[in-house]
């Protein structure tokens, strides 16, 4: 496992049971990002584009945007799924 030097997003990172809102994973040459709870599917859907693609309940995300939604998503507070972030 990386240690939070290595990869300073870790810090914003929890266990699914111990607070994480979201999960972020990777597939193909996007990543997919999919809320864990309520609240976190509300703020999601609420500071996307409207014709965002969707898979499921996963925001599809070309890598390019990817650190940019991930700042928003910390800035508002919540947490990622360890372990889960892409590479």
């Amino acid at each position: 496992m990386t240690n939070t030097s290595e990869n300073p997003l870790l810090k914003f990172c929890a266990p699914r049971d111990a607070g994480a809102a979201f999960l972020a994973t990777h597939e193909g040459s996007f990543a997919m990002i999919e809320p864990l709870t309520p609240r976190a599917e509300s703020w999601l859907r609420a500071n996307v584009d409207a014709e965002a693609t969707w898979m499921g309940k996963a925001l599809v995300v070309e890598f390019r945007y990817f650190p940019d939604l991930v700042d928003a998503i910390i800035d508002a507070g919540f947490l990622f799924e360890r372990d889960a972030f892409p590479n």
